[in-house]
C-alpha cells in the first residue's frame, strides 16, 4: 500500500510531541529543575484537553443515539435510556449549585453508579473463572505449570493464608508476588506504552502502510 503524504500540520504535531516528550523527560529524571513550571503547565493543559475531548465524546454519543431514536433503529429503545439518563445527570449537575458534589448527583452515584461497578468487578470472577476453565488445561503443553502458578498466586492474596501457612512459604510466595510478577507486569505496560508511542510516531509521520 502507497504511503500518505505527510502534510505540513503533521509535522508540527510529530514536532510538539516530541518537545513537550524531551521537557517532561528532562524534569522527570532530575535533568531540568527550572523546567518544573513548564510542566506543571503542559499537565494543567494536558486536563483541559482531555475534557475538552471527553465533552466531544458525550456529545458525540448524544447525537448518536438521537439519531438512532428519530430513525427507529435496531434498539432504540435501549438509546432513549441512555438519552434520558445522560440528561437528568447533567440537568441534576448543572441546576444543583454544588455541581458534582451536589446530594441528587451524589445520590445517582451511591444509589446506581457505584452498585453497577461493584456488579460489573463481580462478574469478571465468572469471566476469570471461565477463561480459566477453557485455556489452563493441564494436558496443554506448559499448562501444568499455568495452573500451578495461577493457584499460587490465589492462594498467596488471600488473607486466611498468612494464619495457616507456613511462615517462609508464605514470604517466598510474597516476594514472588512482589518481584518478579510485578517487574513483569511493569515490563508489560512499558512495552505496551511504548509500541503505543511509536504507534502514534508512525501515523503522524504517515508510515501506516507496514
Amino acid at each position: 500500500m502507497p504511503t500518505r503524504t505527510t502534510s505540513a500540520t503533521g509535522y508540527l504535531v510529530l514536532l510538539t510531541v516530541a518537545v513537550c516528550f524531551i521537557v517532561i523527560t528532562l524534569d522527570r529524571v532530575g535533568m531540568g529543575p527550572a523546567l518544573r513550571s513548564l510542566t506543571t503547565a503542559l499537565y494543567a493543559w494536558a486536563v483541559l484537553l482531555s475534557a475538552f475531548a471527553l465533552l466531544l465524546g458525550v456529545f458525540n454519543v448524544l447525537l448518536m443515539h438521537l439519531r438512532r431514536i428519530y430513525l427507529g433503529e435496531t434498539d432504540w429503545g435501549g438509546s432513549t435510556v441512555l438519552v434520558v439518563a445522560l440528561l437528568a445527570v447533567l440537568v441534576a449537575g448543572l441546576l444543583d449549585p454544588q455541581g458534582a458534589t451536589g446530594p441528587v448527583v451524589e445520590w445517582i452515584f451511591d444509589a446506581v453508579l457505584a452498585p453497577g461497578q461493584a456488579m460489573l468487578f463481580a462478574l469478571l470472577a465468572f469471566f476469570t473463572a471461565a477463561a480459566a476453565y477453557r485455556y489452563l488445561r493441564v494436558n496443554q503443553p506448559g499448562g501444568v505449570w499455568m495452573v500451578a502458578g495461577a493457584l499460587l498466586m490465589f492462594v498467596a492474596q488471600m488473607p486466611v493464608s498468612a494464619a495457616w501457612l507456613p511462615v517462609p512459604l508464605f514470604e517466598a510466595m510474597a516476594w514472588l508476588l512482589t518481584h518478579p510478577l510485578l517487574a513483569t507486569v511493569r515490563g508489560v505496560l512499558l512495552g505496551s506504552g511504548l509500541a503505543l508511542l511509536i504507534a502514534g510516531l508512525r501515523f503522524l509521520i504517515g508510515r501506516t502502510d507496514r
